[in-house]
């Protein structure tokens, strides 16, 4: 670690064991009371991390609260490559909202929404067809990752022809650069109560439609939170078009979690429950929106 600025002030480095990245991943404290994150790869992954970083910087720019982006570089005799960013202090946002009530869980997903508004503003590119002949070729990607992995579950084959024959359904659609793990796996709230966004690893031109299914994952953990970061977004009138392309989408994205996270039993076990309703929704031609937007609170 020589390498990194200011190594030799560094008085604290304790390994963080969280998350799914291979990343190597250290809570730094400095002489002078600093606190960072630390995060180490192979080099291998040096252009994927550059990339990465560069984009944490752009996000940083439009004020959006979140692990500012501090160094990059390599280290360990050009083995590995790290990041030094800044220190998001709190806790995993699914952990405080447990112990809210109702509305603030709400009001803290409305103020997700307003964070979702603001990085559609960065390389933003209006209404075209360009998006979805992208994503097509992700889908056509998942499928194929499916198919090689092993791992199976019942109703698949139903899953699959539904996302091949859907696929119109995501049409013209505009762009931005986003956060496209935006849920509160990736969230931490401070204990002044402000909403910090962590772990861009998942980052990429895309629909903002796309990055709306992260809340389908936070109901998981906080259904006032989902519910109010839809109606932060779009103000409580929910456009037609938008839970065909969510469901769509999320269904997708379920499709790669499952594949990725096969080896680990809780994911893939809230997977498999969440392909469940969707198979039993596609055999009855079920509503696209989600049972916990419906629900009351």
């Amino acid at each position: 670690m020589e390498n990194i600025p200011n190594y030799k002030i560094f008085r604290k480095i304790k390994p963080i064991h969280k998350g799914w990245s291979d990343d190597k991943k250290y809570y730094v404290e400095t002489k002078d009371g600093e606190r960072l994150l630390l995060r180490i790869s192979d080099i291998s992954s040096y252009e994927k991390k550059q990339q990465e970083f560069d984009i944490m910087k752009k996000i940083a720019a439009i004020g959006i609260k979140m692990s500012l982006p501090i160094a990059f570089g390599v280290c360990e005799n050009e083995k590995s490559v790290y990041q030094l960013l800044s220190w998001c202090d709190g806790q995993e946002a699914k952990e405080v909202l447990y112990h809210l009530n109702d509305a603030e869980q709400y009001a803290f997903g409305q103020k997700a929404a307003i964070v979702l508004k603001q990085m559609e503003t960065i390389d933003y590119k209006p209404v075209s067809m360009e998006w979805s002949k992208i994503y097509q070729v992700r889908l056509e990607r998942y499928i194929e990752l499916y198919r090689k992995y092993g791992y199976t579950f019942e109703g698949d084959e139903l899953i699959i022809s539904y996302l091949q024959t859907q696929r119109y359904c995501i049409g013209e659609r505009p762009t931005a650069l986003m956060h496209e793990d935006f849920q509160t796996d990736n969230m931490v709230i401070s204990p002044d109560g402000e909403l910090y966004i962590i772990d861009f690893q998942m980052c990429g031109v895309a629909d903002p439609y796309l990055v709306m299914t992260g809340a389908g994952v936070s109901a998981m953990y906080s259904i006032p939170f989902a519910m109010g970061q839809i109606d932060g977004y779009f103000g409580k009138s929910v456009p037609e078009d938008f839970w065909g392309k969510y469901n769509y989408y999320m269904i997708a994205e379920m499709l790669y979690a499952f594949t990725v996270g096969a080896n680990m039993e809780r994911e893939r076990e809230e997977t498999l429950h969440m392909f469940d309703d969707e198979v039993e929704k596609i055999k009855h031609n079920g509503s696209h929106i989600p049972a916990w937007y419906k629900k009351k609170f």
